[in-house]
């Protein structure tokens, strides 16, 4: 997935699509109150759903891993996925 496949998965699911809300790639999501631990898990399972061969383990939805559009590329990369 790319950045802006990424922001706009975000905006879709929190923000009523509203494309307009600037998402830095350092903006931290919880910290925001764009989502909270139960959005997480929603992100992590539309993650999956959009980028193949993603698979995402329980313990591995946290902060860290999907706090931010940096943190979401960051653990695809690791997970060898290969952004368009």
């Amino acid at each position: 997935m790319t950045d802006d496949e990424i922001k706009a998965l975000i905006c879709d699911l929190f923000l009523g699509g509203d494309t307009e809300f600037l998402l830095s790639d350092d903006l931290d999501l919880l910290e925001a109150g764009i989502c909270d631990s139960l959005g997480l898990v929603q992100l992590a399972g539309e993650l999956q759903a959009h980028t193949p061969g993603l698979s995402i383990l329980d313990q591995e939805v946290d902060r860290t891993n999907l706090g931010s559009i940096g943190a979401i590329r960051r653990f695809i990369a690791g997970k060898g996925i290969a952004q368009a």
